[in-house]
């Protein structure tokens, strides 16, 4: 049995259908979410990983769990909620049997990192490394997908204003994934049960900057827009554009900015994870999502 904690999130939407013909269940935020996952013949539960609620029922004849969820949207101090979630759930993992646990984490993650998000992550992993489980980390950079929060940011800034401020991150590097490769990878690790005590980077085939990430996404879209370049960061500005133009939740996204200081590439070649083709450019990725 599969459990993926995290089925109302981005990744968990775009897996679960994905796993199909496998023995399968979700644990998800909403008792919504887990009618409409076996509406579609999913067995689902709602449950509440920072609260551990739902997860001795979740874990129950389980032999991998694939942990896909975060606390971004939670109040609170984000390193303190995202590892006491991670633990919660790691504990009803060692209590059920669990052999396995894939964790799905930041490319940028560390413990100096100037975001919080990416500090509150790289905790979350170091916590699965030392669980005592089976475990395998597959690290993203900048996810190009619907229902990313980070790029949900900056494609609904193009899509909707004339005027597109790119702020002190538009001159960020990173290697942008498109969400069918970080699908595939993720599957990958499901099957192959040989797969153990590895960390993984999933990332795209171009190292771009995120200006250019922006521009291509006009591009994509047939969008003709003014990018005006701005002094500092913008997460102030961002946290409230996100509310009042992309009507995107202000919290979660002000953290989802932060991670757009650090630098997003792989800088060692052998922690690639081992795709059966060439992972999409960004340009393909941007293509995809706007189709």
């Amino acid at each position: 049995m599969i459990l993926v904690v995290g089925g109302s999130r981005w990744s968990g939407r775009a897996l679960l259908p994905a796993l199909e013909g496998r023995p399968l269940r979700a644990l998800v935020s909403s008792e919504y979410d887990a009618v409409r996952y076996r509406d579609q013949g999913i067995e689902a539960l709602a449950g509440d990983v920072l609260e551990g609620r739902g997860l001795d029922t979740a874990m129950r004849g389980v032999r991998t769990l694939v942990y896909l969820d975060h606390t971004m949207d939670r109040p609170g101090d984000p390193v303190a909620n995202e590892l006491e979630a991670v633990q919660n759930a790691l504990i009803a993992a060692r209590g059920a049997g669990v052999e396995r646990v894939i964790f799905l984490g930041d490319l940028a993650a560390a413990e100096d990192a100037s975001a919080r998000q990416l500090v509150a992550r790289w905790a979350a992993e170091l916590a699965v490394r030392q669980s005592e489980l089976g475990w395998v980390v597959l690290r993203t950079p900048l996810v190009i997908g619907r229902g990313v929060t980070a790029f949900e940011a900056l494609r609904r800034s193009v899509d909707r204003l004339p005027v597109v401020p790119l702020f002190r991150w538009r001159r960020t590097e990173v290697e942008p994934v498109g969400i069918g490769d970080v699908l595939e990878a993720l599957r990958i690790a499901i099957d192959d049960e040989e797969i153990r005590e590895r960390s993984f980077d999933i990332c795209g085939s171009d190292r771009v900057r995120l200006g250019e990430v922006v521009r291509g996404w006009g591009h994509a879209r047939g969008r003709r827009r003014v990018y005006l370049p701005m002094p500092g960061w913008g997460e102030r500005f961002g946290e409230q554009l996100a509310w009042t133009v992309a009507r995107l939740p202000r919290h979660e996204t002000r953290l989802a900015l932060e991670t757009l200081r650090e630098r997003q590439v792989c800088t060692d070649p052998s922690r690639r994870f081992p795709l059966p083709h060439r992972p999409a450019g960004y340009l393909a990725a941007l293509a995809a999502a706007a189709g």
